[in-house]
């Protein structure tokens, strides 16, 4: 997909729960705000003009996320799905063709979800691999009308912050 996001929902024959308590409800239609954002490396890249848009149903424990983008007359759709309760999910990538495994909890108001995966390095070097960790942080604004979106990244090459900023839309 054109850029790193987020998702939500209720798996079959799972009883639907509240919300916790304080926790935010990330549901609703998100367009991407690029200049209130903080793109980091790719900010030299073509994605750095992808429209993005989020539509997020939150029903704790599950967020589901239809992450919608336009670069060039090109579009795309990337559905996911995170468990806050911990559980783990799996979803498809954002680049590449490895399907991402993760783990998603609250962490105060902001739902979090880790994960780690291992690339090979050079060609044909067994066993030689990196291993990339990666964390993103969802937080709501006091007033409701903000979602922030910061992916940490860190690797061999040291640790990259993205911000992404997304608008409620009306």
């Amino acid at each position: 997909m054109l850029l790193m996001g987020l998702a939500g929902g209720v798996v079959a024959g799972q009883k639907e729960q509240p919300k916790p308590p304080g926790k935010p409800d990330l549901s609703g239609t998100w367009a991407f705000d690029k200049s209130k954002s903080k793109l980091g490396m790719l900010e030299r890249t073509p994605l750095a003009n992808a429209e993005v848009t989020l539509v997020i149903v939150h029903k704790d424990p599950e967020l589901k996320v239809t992450q919608k983008g336009s670069l060039n007359g090109q579009t795309s759709s990337l559905d996911l799905v995170y468990y806050s309760d911990g559980r783990g999910e799996t979803n498809p990538p954002m680049f590449g063709s490895r399907e991402v495994k993760s783990k998603t909890k609250w962490d105060g108001n902001k739902l979090v979800s880790k994960s780690s995966t291992q690339i090979p390095l050079g060609r044909g070097a067994a066993g030689d691999v990196a291993f990339i960790d990666v964390s993103v942080k969802r937080e709501l604004s006091e007033d409701g009308k903000t979602l922030i979106i910061t992916t940490s990244t860190s690797g061999p090459r040291g640790t990259e912050v993205i911000k992404q900023v997304f608008n409620r839309a009306s």
